[in-house]
């Protein structure tokens, strides 16, 4: 598998456009209990952690090419390119949530509105990923399904990181509990989706014409990586069933929730998540 920069590209910057989310959504929640200096040291780690993720993605991607230097020429065809449109609106994603951590170290203030353009921007940005991928000649990554993995990852691995940052003094126990239970309803949300889509796209890879120049077996391929799909899917349940059991002890009483568990259900979820794109892009 040789596509190892753009595995790094999607999932880092997906991921940074779900920390973008939840962190605007936990800075309005904040807000409301919490000074602007207690908000602001609140949400600096996910301010800083959203455009460095981002930053490290794009420079992923820029490797990929065969000449990094000319990757500006890319932009040139916005009007009809899924990928410059991707580039655009991934340079302006990162403009974006890098301005928002600026302007907060250097006013020791939080700009949750900020966060939540970036990723309003970004969603953007991982519809453009995907159509890049879905109007390419490789018939495995031309269906929905493609869609629902990438967006998939900013709602597990995007909102777990952002929980990991935020789930901290000085958020309360309630607010905790909160987010925690955003990033799992995130969670149920991508399974139920995989769920729903994954008999069409089987269907899909059953009837595919496959193109004379890509003498490849989508069925076959597919069903080879189903060893490795089925533990992905099977390591987001198992962080679906952490987060179900750290929510449940606390619904009727303020207590904190342990911060080993929750990094323990985010590192399931980022295994979850490799692994499944690197099944994906050993479909062609």
């Amino acid at each position: 598998m040789n596509e190892w920069p753009l595995l790094i590209f999607t999932l880092l910057v997906q991921a940074s456009v779900g920390m973008a989310l939840i962190g605007a959504l936990g800075g309005y929640w904040l807000r409301r209990t919490l000074t602007a200096e207690q908000c602001f040291l609140a949400l600096r780690p996910l301010m800083l952690l959203a455009p460095i993720l981002a930053a490290i993605g794009l420079l992923a991607s820029v490797m990929h090419l065969g000449y990094p230097l000319n990757a500006f020429h890319a932009l040139r065809h916005v009007a009809s390119s899924w990928l410059s449109r991707e580039i655009l609106l991934a340079s302006l994603y990162l403009g974006i949530v890098g301005l928002a951590a600026l302007l907060a170290l250097l006013t020791r203030r939080a700009y949750p509105s900020l966060l939540l353009l970036g990723g309003l921007v970004g969603l953007a940005d991982v519809g453009c990923m995907a159509g890049i991928y879905i109007n390419s000649a490789v018939v495995t990554w031309m269906h929905l399904n493609t869609a629902v993995a990438f967006y998939g990852t900013v709602f597990t691995l995007g909102m777990m990181l952002g929980v990991v940052t935020l789930c901290r003094r000085p958020v309360s126990p309630p607010l905790m509990q909160r987010l925690l239970l955003t990033a799992l309803l995130g969670c149920i949300a991508t399974a139920a989706a995989h769920w729903l889509v994954t008999p069409g796209y089987l269907h899909f890879l059953a009837q595919a014409v496959q193109p004379v120049t890509l003498p490849f077996d989508a069925v076959a391929a597919f069903l080879h990586s189903a060893p490795l799909r089925m533990a992905s899917a099977a390591l987001l349940m198992a962080a679906i069933a952490l987060m179900v059991l750290l929510l449940y002890p606390t619904h009727q009483r303020a207590t904190v929730l342990p911060r080993s568990g929750i990094m323990v259900a985010a590192v399931l979820v980022l295994l979850a998540q490799a692994g499944s794109r690197y099944a994906f892009f050993t479909l062609h």
